[in-house]
Parts: C-alpha cells; structure tokens; sequence
C-alpha cells in the first residue's frame, strides 16, 4: 500500500495543534488552574514560550506526519470517507496513547489529578483536529 502524505496537511494539522493548545491553555479556559497545579505564573509561563514554541511546533509535525500514515491505513482498512477515517484515528490515538501515556505519568506525580484531565482533554480535541484535516488532505 502505497500512502501519499499531504505536507500540506501534515502542516496545517500541526498548526491547529498550536492553536488548539494557546486557546485551551489560554486564561480563558483552563490555562488559569493549569497553571496553579503545576506550580507557574504567567511571567515564567511567558520567560518559556519561546523555546517551548519551537519544541511544540516539532512534535506537532512529527505527530501529523505520523498520524497521517495511520489515517491512509484506517481507511484501507475501514473504507468510507477519509474524514471518517480521520476521526477513527484520532479516537484510537487518544484512548490507546495519548490518554495511557498521561495517566500513566500522572500515577507517579503528585498532582491533581484535574491537570491530567485538563491534558487528556486538549489532546482529544487536538488528535480529532488533526485527523479532520489530515483526512481532509488525504488522497
């Protein structure tokens, strides 16, 4: 099977990770209480920003890049559309991942448990992001 991957659309997906994140991470939402479990202020928040920028917008690229091969392969599998397909994939990366990965973590650390659900959340909304585009991409 042969998966053209769209850079176009690895690259916007990324992008809505990064946007996805400011919002939700944002006073606003829940960047407030976020903020207090995990023991910063806005001023270190922002001293950060640069540097973590750089490291988000990378393994933003790297997870649609990714993701967009298990998204070709959903819909090999499955058939149906390729937003379907999309949204397939981001459930599964989020239940059988990225939701594991963070509470797995979160067994160890001495945080409330609500920063774990902040996080799990935004990477739902950030995967089904991803796998909207990504399929929409998708040849």
């Amino acid at each position: 099977m042969s998966v053209d991957v769209s850079i176009v659309g690895v690259l916007l997906a990324a992008l809505s990770a990064m946007v996805i994140g400011a919002i939700w991470y944002s006073n606003a939402l829940f960047g407030k209480t976020w903020m207090k479990i995990i023991g910063i202020n806005d001023a270190q928040m922002k001293k950060k920003m640069g540097s973590v920028m750089v490291g988000l917008m990378a393994v933003s690229i790297v997870t649609a890049y990714v993701m967009s091969y298990f998204v070709a392969y959903t819909h090999n599998y499955i058939g149906g559309s390729w937003l379907k397909a999309g949204v397939i994939t981001a459930l599964l990366a989020w239940v059988g991942f990225a939701t594991t990965t963070v509470f797995a973590h979160g067994l160890f650390e001495p945080r409330d448990k609500q920063v774990l659900y902040i996080n799990t959340g935004n990477r739902l909304v950030t995967l089904l992001a991803m796998g909207l585009i990504l399929g929409a991409f998708m040849k």
